[in-house]
């Protein structure tokens, strides 16, 4: 009697089923009620239940967190909190408009990225508590500037020497090395954003700090790399109010700029102590006060500080025209004249 004659089994006054036979998991019965479904495929029916359901949740939380990553990085998505519209108008007039935000903002490589987002998330905590500052702070690192593709490291140095407004040179190299410039600069250092409605231009008062900090005393003048790695010698015959003269003439006679050009720079620099107050209180940073290296290593190398968070500014111009008033007393062009024919004999 085979496997399939179960009903014959039973004729025979038999029950259950053959020998060797499987037992089947659902059995009719012949009363009419409802078959009984087997433990094991019940449970089996849950758990692949509960997994469509932790599949699918896995699955939209994936797709929410991908499109907020996305809209997260748009200019759209700065924008929309108040304090930062400044800004954002700031960067669509800069020269840095077809460069979205993420590409300076977030260092590359995922780990930094998603650290960066997690100060983002910070932010946005910040401004729905209202415990925000009307002034944000943004990091901008070397690595998202000097990337391959913005400004590369070996690029800025094939450029050499540039030449900017008012015939002002620069030169990368020289402020790439810790030997030239005695602390280590960011790119931020000189391309910062002081004031809001100028995005990451080049902040002149840092210039100035590092050259003529400490250079200047009561009669003389002598700034880091001197004047002429910064300004070329004017070429040809220049008249000042009734004087005629020329500079390569005076180079040759080793007389210096400051010699004529008197009061172009003032200001000392100077860092005064209460102003650490501003940002510390505790004592054991208070006490590294003097500590030169370490406050450039931590102000400027790690943190990207303003110079002029910490020293008063230092101004550095040329005089006013010819003949035009000075709250000091005559024209500093007029006054040059007169240092001008002391030193020339004329």
């Amino acid at each position: 009697m085979g496997c399939g004659d179960v009903e014959a089994y039973a004729a025979h006054g038999r029950r259950g089923h053959p020998a060797g036979c499987a037992v089947p998991a659902v059995l009719g019965r012949r009363d009419g009620a409802s078959p009984r479904v087997s433990p094991q495929r019940g449970a089996m029916s849950r758990a692949t239940v509960v997994l469509i359901i932790v599949a699918s949740v896995i699955v939209i939380a994936g797709a929410a967190g991908a499109g907020l990553w996305h809209v997260s990085a748009s200019p759209r998505f700065c924008n929309s909190c108040h304090i930062m519209r400044p800004y954002v108008d700031a960067w669509k007039v800069s020269k840095h408009s077809v460069v979205p935000c993420v590409q300076c903002h977030y260092p590359p490589g995922l780990r930094d990225t998603l650290r960066v987002k997690f100060q983002a998330i910070t932010q946005v905590a910040k401004w729905a508590t209202g415990t925000y500052s009307s002034k944000p702070f943004a990091e901008v690192e070397d690595a998202s500037c000097l990337r391959s593709g913005c400004h590369a490291t070996s690029d800025l140095e094939k450029a050499g020497v540039r030449t900017f407004s008012r015939g002002v040179r620069f030169d990368h190299r020289q402020h790439l090395v810790v030997a030239k410039t005695m602390w280590q600069l960011r790119c931020t250092s000189c391309h910062a954003q002081v004031v809001v409605d100028k995005h990451f231009e080049i902040e002149q008062s840092t210039c100035f700090t590092c050259h003529f900090k400490g250079t200047k005393g009561a009669r003389e003048l002598v700034p880091v790399a001197g004047c002429t790695s910064c300004h070329l010698t004017p070429k040809g015959d220049i008249r000042v109010g009734s004087v005629r003269f020329n500079h390569e003439d005076l180079v040759r006679r080793d007389v210096a700029c400051q010699s004529c050009h008197l009061n172009v720079v003032e200001g000392q620099g100077e860092a005064p102590r209460e102003r650490c107050l501003t940002c510390h209180n505790q004592p054991e940073k208070l006490e590294r006060y003097a500590d030169l290296a370490l406050l450039h290593a931590v102000h400027v190398t790690e943190k990207t500080i303003d110079c002029t968070r910490c020293h008063t500014e230092i101004k550095h111009r040329l005089p006013p025209p010819i003949g035009a008033p000075t709250a000091s007393g005559p024209s500093r062009a007029l006054t040059a004249i007169a240092a001008f024919r002391v030193v020339s004999g004329r």
